[in-house]
This record gives C-alpha cells, sequence and structure tokens, in this order.
C-alpha cells in the first residue's frame, strides 16, 4: 500500500497555500471594510476584463459549478456591482456586465489583491514565480483533463 507523507506531498502544500492566501486576503478585504469575497472579486476582475459573460462563461473561467456561480452572481447583483440583461440575439440568454459601482470596487480589490499577492510572495523572486505559475498551470490542465 503506498502511504502519503503530507510534510512531502506537493497536494497538501498547494492546498494549505491556497487556504492560507485565502485568509490573508479576506483579512484584507475585512480591514479595508469591503465585504466581498475572493470569488466574487474573480467574477468582477473577469467582468472588467471581458463585459458582458454568461453566467457559464464565468464558471469555466473560474473553476466553479455553475449553481455556486448563479448564486454569487446574484449576490453581486443585488449589492448593484452587476447587471443582468438578456441577449439582443438570444433572449433566453442573460449576460452580465459590470456597474460602475463595480468598476469602482474593482479598482480597490485589485489594490487589495497586489497586496495580498505581495505578501504571499515575499522572497520569491520572479524566475521563481515564473516556474511556479508554469507548474500550477499543468496541475490546472492534468486535474481538469481528469474531471473532463
Amino acid at each position: 500500500m503506498n502511504k502519503i507523507d503530507l510534510e512531502k506531498s506537493v497536494n497538501h502544500h498547494i492546498a494549505i497555500s491556497a487556504i492560507m492566501i485565502k485568509r490573508v486576503f479576506f483579512k484584507i478585504l475585512s480591514r479595508n471594510k469591503l465585504s466581498i469575497t475572493p470569488e466574487q472579486w474573480t467574477i468582477l476582475y473577469h467582468l472588467t476584463e471581458s463585459d458582458g459573460m454568461t453566467i457559464g462563461e464565468l464558471s469555466e473561467l473560474t473553476y466553479k459549478d455553475f449553481a455556486n456561480m448563479s448564486r454569487m452572481t446574484q449576490k453581486l447583483e443585488a449589492a448593484g456591482f452587476v447587471e443582468k440583461r438578456r441577449d439582443d440575439i438570444d433572449k433566453r440568454i442573460f449576460k452580465l456586465f459590470i456597474t460602475p459601482e463595480g468598476k469602482d470596487l474593482t479598482k480597490q480589490l485589485h489594490q487589495c489583491a497586489f497586496e495580498s499577492t505581495s505578501i504571499a510572495l515575499e522572497g520569491i523572486d520572479d524566475s521563481t514565480k515564473k516556474i511556479m505559475i508554469e507548474n500550477l498551470k499543468k496541475i490546472i490542465l492534468n486535474t481538469d483533463k481528469f474531471l473532463k
């Protein structure tokens, strides 16, 4: 039987890192009195990059299931940060658009994300960061392929 040593497990360290990075981001958001989650931030980020996306498109980009994405976008809509509009061509489709309030919030969130990234990656040089990103992308592709 194979036995995992958590201290040597890449998966374990990735999971713990993700938890800790999220906790740092939450603390920064809280300190700035921003009542938004890191997951909601990613929605606003993607809408800033490409406004007018569907819930399905956002689900794919963020690796969140459709039901959770729908719930998160409803909260953002209720807060006035996004608005839902019917597609001009296919009236069955709703697209999400970031509001001016959402754009203003996103500017603040960029600063919070920058701060949390700086904290998490302190002491790690750019070439190591590049290698980390390349390897993490491979892990994402491998796991995504398995799940499909």
